[in-house]
């Protein structure tokens, strides 16, 4: 037996149902972590992306410029956003490990669907945000740039605020799984 597996069989579970000891630990941290972002995910989606469609387009791009530049320098967002999905690989091994229990599909479920989140940012927003810093705002065509980059952001950002959100529930109903 390796050590994750006895971590997981022998000091994990209780009565092989409800998850204890690290695991729980782990599970509980998590789904707060997945929440957490899946919250300021929904922010955006919800009121931060409505605000700047509603300024003229030239003030909208520069202040998602801004905003493009700030969150990858903030430790604290990319500790949540990153340190998160390092969760989920942990605890998608601890489920694999101990797949017969009754905790795991719902951890497995919560880690794919955090994990399909950070896809999304990886492949669509990244790149769009890169791009979109490139737009020079005072160009003629700034304003069809930023309509083209607001509607397909924000479109993929309800899709991963779901994920993320559907988690942070797979998590919970992973700690109440008997």
């Amino acid at each position: 037996m390796d050590r994750l597996t006895a971590v997981w069989l022998d000091g994990g579970m209780s009565n092989g149902s409800v998850i204890d000891g690290l695991p729980r630990t782990l599970t509980i941290v998590t789904a707060v972590a997945t929440a957490l972002v899946g919250g300021v995910l929904f922010g955006f989606s919800s009121f931060v992306m409505p605000a700047l469609r509603r300024l003229p387009e030239r003030e909208g791009l520069v202040a998602m410029q801004s905003i493009n530049r700030a969150a990858p320098a903030s430790p604290a967002f990319m500790v949540a956003l990153m340190g998160t999905a390092v969760l989920c690989v942990v605890l998608a091994v601890m489920a694999l490990a101990g797949r017969d229990r009754a905790a795991a599909p719902y951890l497995l479920a919560g880690c794919a669907l955090y994990l399909v989140a950070i896809a999304i940012t990886g492949i669509y927003h990244v790149p769009h945000n890169d791009a979109l810093n490139l737009v020079n705002a005072a160009a003629p065509d700034a304003g069809s740039a930023w309509r083209t980059y607001e509607s397909g952001w924000t479109a993929w950002n309800h899709v991963r605020t779901v994920a993320a959100l559907g988690s942070a529930v797979a998590f919970v109903l992973a700690l109440g799984a008997a």
